[in-house]
Formats: C-alpha cells, sequence, structure tokens
C-alpha cells in the first residue's frame, strides 16, 4: 500500500511520529534554537527533553504563553529546578493559575508552596487541603489557613451577608470546577464561563456537549475571546456547514487572517459587500474581499 492509499488518520499519526523523531534527532544547539524560535507544538516538545538547557530555553522563549506555563507547572514530570525557574519569574506569578499550579505540584519545594499557598482562593484551598498528592505539612498549613480566615471571617454584628449572585458564585469556583461545570450546565452558566479569563474554562465550554448553534455564533461574534479559540470553532467541520457562523468568524478582527482569508471565498456577493467595507478588520481581508467581488463579477 503507498503512502497516499493508507487512511488519512494513519497518514497524520505517520507524519507526527517522523516529527518527533527529527526534533529528537537534533543536536542540543539546535534544540535550543527551535525552543527559541519554534512555536507552542515545538515547545511542548522540547520542555520534556532530557536536557536542562534545553528546557530552560523553553522557559525563555520569547514565544511562550502564560497559558503553556501554568501547562508546565502542572506536569509532574518537570524538574524542580525548572519549577523554581518559573517561581522567579515575577510576572508570571502574578497570573493566578500558575500559581494554584505550582501549589499543587508536589514537585515545587515546599517553602516556595507553603509561601504561594497564602494567596490562594477559598475555593481552591477546600480543594488542596484533600489533596493526596502533596505534603502533609502543605495540607496541614492549607487547613490551618482556611480555619484562621474563617475566624477572621466572623462579625459580631448581626447583620446577615448579602447572599451572592449566581455570576458571583461560579466566578468564585476554582478553575477544574468550572471545567466540569462548563460540560454540564445549562446556558446562563455557560454565557458566564466564556466570558472567563482563563482559556482552559473557556475551551470547555466549547466542548461542552451541551452547547447550541446560536451560543457558538455568538461566540464567533464576541472580540473579547482569544483568537486560539476563535481557530478552534473555526477548526470544527460540523459548526462550519453554518453560514451566519462563517460570517461572525470573518467579521470578527480577533479571528485569524489566514481563517478569515479562506472563510470569505464561501461568502454570498452580499455579505462579501459588507466585508468590503468593514473597517474593523484587516485591511489585508478588505482588499481580498474586495478582488474576489470584481472577479466573480467578470464571471
Amino acid at each position: 500500500m503507498s503512502e497516499s492509499e493508507k487512511p488519512v488518520e494513519t497518514r497524520e499519526k505517520t507524519s507526527i511520529k517522523r516529527w518527533l523523531q527529527q526534533i529528537q534527532a537534533m543536536s542540543i544547539t539546535e534544540k535550543i534554537d527551535l525552543a527559541t524560535t519554534g512555536g507552542r507544538e515545538e515547545r511542548a516538545v522540547l520542555i520534556k527533553d532530557s536536557n536542562r538547557q534545553v528546557q530552560e530555553a523553553v522557559l525563555e522563549s520569547p514565544r511562550i504563553t502564560e497559558v503553556e506555563i501554568v501547562a508546565i507547572a502542572n506536569s509532574h514530570s518537570v524538574s524542580e529546578e525548572l519549577l523554581r525557574k518559573i517561581v522567579g519569574n515575577k510576572q508570571w506569578l502574578k497570573n493566578y493559575q500558575i500559581r494554584l499550579a505550582l501549589v499543587n505540584n508536589p514537585k515545587t519545594p515546599l517553602a516556595i508552596s507553603l509561601k504561594l499557598v497564602t494567596t490562594l482562593r477559598n475555593g481552591d484551598l477546600n480543594q488542596l487541603a484533600k489533596s493526596n498528592e502533596v505534603s502533609d505539612k502543605l495540607v496541614q498549613a492549607t487547613k490551618h489557613l482556611t480555619t484562621g480566615r474563617s475566624q477572621d471571617k466572623i462579625q459580631p454584628s448581626r447583620e446577615k451577608e448579602k447572599p451572592k449572585s449566581r455570576f458571583q458564585e461560579i466566578r468564585d469556583l476554582p478553575v477544574p470546577e468550572k471545567m466540569k461545570l462548563a460540560m454540564t450546565g445549562d446556558k446562563e452558566v455557560r454565557s458566564i464561563l466564556i466570558k472567563d479569563s482563563n482559556k482552559l474554562v473557556q475551551g470547555a465550554v466549547l466542548d461542552s456537549p451541551r452547547i447550541t448553534e446560536a451560543e457558538i455564533i455568538a461566540t464567533a461574534s464576541s472580540r473579547n475571546l482569544a483568537d486560539e479559540l476563535l481557530r478552534k470553532i473555526a477548526g470544527r467541520k460540523e459548526w462550519m456547514k453554518n453560514y451566519q457562523l462563517r460570517v461572525a468568524l470573518v467579521n470578527n478582527p480577533k479571528t485569524p487572517l489566514p481563517t478569515s482569508l479562506k472563510i470569505m471565498h464561501t461568502l454570498m456577493a452580499a455579505d462579501l459587500k459588507r466585508l468590503a467595507m468593514n473597517k474593523g478588520v484587516s485591511n489585508v481581508l478588505v482588499s481580498a474581499a474586495q478582488r474576489y467581488l470584481l472577479k466573480k463579477g467578470r464571471k
């Protein structure tokens, strides 16, 4: 059987395997260069490399995102030295999800975890207190911290606290609970979680089996959504059969330009005309829409 006769899935697996082998066969210098200039996929491979210099080059890449740092800080396979390097970056430590990942990672040095645990929210502290993976000392410190906070909240006044709104209750949940809720909750819950600051939570909303096409169209129109999530929407073939979704994506300035240019060719003349006058999208896309309209007009 020739390569072209093999199933697509088989060819893709073979291609990925060859790609991994090519990276693994590189010299240390080449790997370090790739860690600096490559994309997310390359960094995800190189962070697992056995050479410490290569791993550190991944963390020093100017292209690395905080979402990737969260994933690395969550990994139980990374070295203690790499976790210390993450902790040493003050900018990264401003990110709550990075701090949460570090505290929950049993590989993080205890002294660091004990310092960071004081910055966590009560919901995450309650989850940590039940963990079987972190050290007993950290669990005890967590329980002591939650008890202290509970006592601090006791007020001599008999005034009752105002009940939290549904939005506040969902907002204060730890990330794992938000992700579960994104998969099982109703439309109102999804409308709250799709605006969450954590991309993992937003991604879980898009993966929900209950999400409707109307919600997807509304989400694709949002200019607050990260480009990678818009790319995720565009990658779902069954969704892209919906014409209104394609119109929403192509008119969203946050949609990656290559994606918009590809979708543009599927639009009807009326929508192409509107796109050609859209001042909110890329000039490249506007010019492409104008040229395509002229081309269609000559046929």
